[in-house]
């Protein structure tokens, strides 16, 4: 004998002994308690036969759970708590927490020692760039306050003798004469140079050597804070005495 589950549809097969032993089988599919009267005969049963099953008569209710009822702790909880009260760490209301964040303010004395290090500063880039704020007349009693003068550029080696000539002074007896014309090749203004004239013999030793300063050889004697300018020429003369025959060269020299 076959009989349906009306749970699941499933047909199942039932022997004459288990249906003599009880009036209840369960389902091989679901498992579901199949009462013997809903037995029904195999020729009653088309393969495709759309079925649904009744839920109603099969859904089993479940009681929902009481959430009003309290669950029981598992400590006890002593009655004399005392009340709560707010930390001090607590958070902000949304009105403070929505206001920005201020930076801290900076201490005076960092404010103080930053303007000095800022006036230092600029003091010490005026003093290594004073060659330039000399040119100006407006610096020129701040500079003689504070003395701000700077040491003349010098460079000897630009001045280049373009002209030289020694021969027999003719209204001095056992004298020479030496006429020589230089110029300033610096693209500075500079001191004028002291000037070394060495006389050799035939052999390079040296014969006489004299040093002239700037007032020994120009004439008029020219102030002590006199420049050559860049490309400026100078014209001079000079007289000394006559070493004899063994003097057969000289050399000029700016110092």
């Amino acid at each position: 004998m076959k009989t349906r589950c009306p749970m699941c549809g499933t047909v199942n097969e039932v022997d004459a002994q288990q249906q003599a032993a009880q009036d209840v089988v369960r389902c091989q599919n679901c498992g579901n308690a199949i009462v013997d009267d809903t037995d029904i005969e195999l020729q009653d049963i088309r393969q495709n036969e759309a079925f649904t099953p009744d839920l109603e008569l099969s859904l089993e209710t479940e009681e929902a759970p009481d959430y009003a009822t309290p669950s029981e702790l598992p400590f006890s909880v002593p009655e004399d708590l005392p009340e709560l009260e707010p930390s001090a760490d607590a958070a902000l209301d949304i009105h403070r927490s929505l206001q920005p964040k201020q930076r801290p303010r900076t201490p005076w004395w960092q404010t103080l020692l930053m303007l000095l290090l800022l006036c230092a500063l600029i003091l010490q880039a005026a003093w290594f760039t004073r060659a330039h704020w000399l040119h100006f007349p407006e610096a020129k009693p701040l500079c003689e306050w504070i003395d701000c003068s700077i040491a003349q550029k010098t460079d000897v080696q630009a001045f280049r003798v373009i002209e030289r000539q020694l021969q027999a002074a003719k209204d001095t007896p056992d004298a020479l004469r030496l006429q020589v014309r230089f110029r300033n090749d610096a693209t500075f203004a500079q001191p004028l140079p002291k000037l070394q004239l060495s006389l050799f013999d035939s052999g390079g030793v040296v014969l006489a050597r004299r040093s002239f300063d700037a007032s020994d050889y120009l004439i008029p004697v020219p102030a002590a804070n006199t420049l050559a300018q860049a490309q400026e020429v100078f014209t001079i003369e000079l007289l000394f005495e006559d070493p004899g025959a063994r003097a057969s060269g000289f050399k000029i020299d700016f110092l």
